[in-house]
């Protein structure tokens, strides 16, 4: 398994990290942050004309953070795959995983608007 880093502008300030592709997508209109379901991470992303947001996707064992995740789940990924999309791209990356349950944790460098985001799955 390697690590991906990819820079992404997505147009809804947002993007998510699903198990296969038509997914409902938790939101929540009155409050921003991570929203989580069985199916999907909705993740916040820097505001697109404001800048890229740096994505690091990658094993626990390699890109976990020393401090606590802003996000600590476990996603259905029934294909062995976890999918990074948004609205309107519908796949910035694809990494497979060894389960058809993955735990996955999230850390931002902000709560609302963050320039760095890490995905660590195990």
């Amino acid at each position: 398994m390697s690590v991906q880093r990819l820079s992404i502008a997505p147009e809804y300030v947002s993007f998510y990290a699903a198990g296969r592709r038509n997914v409902d997508i938790p939101v929540h209109m009155d409050r921003q942050g991570i929203y989580v379901s069985d199916d999907c991470v909705n993740i916040p992303a820097e505001y697109w004309y404001d800048g890229d947001t740096h994505v690091t996707l990658g094993p626990y064992s390699e890109v976990a953070e020393a401090r606590e995740p802003d996000s600590d789940t476990i996603l259905n990924t029934p294909n062995q795959e976890l999918i990074l999309f948004d609205a309107n791209e519908p796949q910035y990356a694809i990494a497979r995983v060894p389960h058809a349950k993955t735990r996955i944790r999230v850390w931002l460098d902000h709560p609302f608007a963050p320039t760095n985001v890490t995905i660590a799955y195990r």
